[in-house]
């Protein structure tokens, strides 16, 4: 049998053996189900929400508060109105977000952000109304009056801070539910690479298995097809987040671009962390024959990969700033920070290439160490194998 045959088999028994385990299922049952009530649960949330509330300030025509309110009902808003003594006043209501949006006399409708045009069209057509109704009343007809009660009162708007879009909403949203998914799954399943190896160990199959295949091949071959079962499952959760945010219709994020390039972001960071880190896993599995010792060997990796995560939400808030950007350089942390930056931004392509580069070279560089470790301490058994003995024993 060839040895990409023997890789074969080996990553084959190893999928088997998780997948049918009830462990597995039962929890990919349940992250999947969990994903999938999130869309109802939303909405109904959204039905559940209260009213909008918005202010008036400034001289405002007589009967404004009512026509804005008359407006409101016209068009399906739950609106409630609140008045402020000026303009700074209603500023910083709109900034503590105590209300949507406030009507500055007849010149302009404040919002914090990104202007809502069903606000705004309740805002000034119900100033507008009050004060054709206060013009017929009270003036005399003219030209300009005429004018004045035939074109509605022309508003400019303003906001206090910039907006963000959509898809940079969607993207940062995306981001962050891609970033705990693949630091679970790197962490999940590359602790499943030291279970594997720890119980071969303790129940000596290994040894079977070493007579007729190398120690390398059985620690590629157990990356591998454990990876493969890792990958099964972002897809079904992937596959999840996209059916329920398409029923929730949350934020109108387009799921054809942005979540699409969210999953194929987190396919491929993923399957380069979990190259990395999973053979760090099999090797220190390698060094221990004992459950209790598990442990504690497993926080070395989590050590590691603990900081990344962290600058990877400070990569959300500022992409091109210069601690996300160092930091998508460095292999133990560019798994997570490079993947956050590709997903919120438009990261150059050399960043990009340079990034995968480096950490292939040193998960290249990891393979050859973890695989000496694994090849002299797979075979020793009692007491946990320090790793200076095994890489002696190996050369052994």
């Amino acid at each position: 049998m060839s040895s990409s045959r023997q890789i074969f088999e080996l990553a084959r028994r190893d999928f088997m053996q998780r997948a049918k385990s009830k462990a597995f299922l039962m929890s990919m049952l349940l992250t999947v189900g969990v994903v999938l009530m999130i869309g109802p649960v939303l909405m109904l949330i959204d039905r559940e929400s209260g009213p909008t509330y918005v202010g008036v300030v400034g001289d405002l025509p007589p009967g404004a508060v009512g026509a804005i309110q008359e407006q409101a009902d016209t068009l399906g808003v739950d609106v409630e109105i609140r008045q402020y003594p000026d303009v700074s006043a209603a500023e910083e209501a709109i900034v503590e977000g105590e209300i949507a949006a406030a009507v500055n006399g007849l010149d302009e409708v404040i919002f914090r952000e990104e202007v809502s045009i069903r606000l705004d069209a309740v805002l000034t057509a119900g100033v507008a109304n009050a004060q054709r109704e206060t013009l017929a009343a009270e003036m005399g007809l003219s030209l300009d009056e005429v004018e004045q009660l035939l074109y509605p009162v022309f508003y400019s708007q303003r906001t206090l801070e910039p907006a963000e879009t959509e898809e940079d909403t969607a993207r940062e949203a995306g981001a962050l539910v891609g970033l705990m998914l693949l630091y679970i799954s790197i962490l999940i399943f590359g602790q499943f690479v030291m279970m594997g190896v720890m119980e071969e160990k303790q129940t000596r199959v290994v040894e079977v298995v070493l007579s007729r295949v190398k120690p390398s091949q059985v620690l590629i071959g157990k990356v591998l097809g454990i990876g493969l079962l890792g990958l099964v499952q972002i897809a079904a959760i992937g596959g999840a987040a996209i059916f329920t945010l398409s029923v929730a219709d949350v934020a109108d994020i387009d799921l054809t671009n942005t979540g699409t390039r969210v999953l194929g972001v987190l396919v491929l960071w993923y399957l380069l962390g979990y190259a990395f880190y999973s053979f760090m896993y099999g090797a220190l599995g390698a060094t221990i024959s004992r459950q209790e010792d598990m442990q504690g060997v497993a926080m070395l990796p989590v050590l590691l990969i603990l900081p990344g995560f962290f600058l990877a939400q400070v990569a959300i808030a500022s992409p091109e700033g210069w601690l996300a950007r160092v930091a998508s350089f460095v292999p133990i942390w560019s798994p997570m920070v490079m993947a956050v930056r590709s997903t919120v931004s438009d990261v150059p392509i050399w960043e990009v290439a340079l990034s995968i580069l480096l950490l292939v070279v040193t998960t290249y560089a990891l393979i050859k160490l973890g695989g000496r470790i694994y090849r002299g301490a797979i075979l020793q058994t009692g007491s946990k194998t320090k790793l200076r003995a095994a890489w002696r024993s190996a050369t052994s």
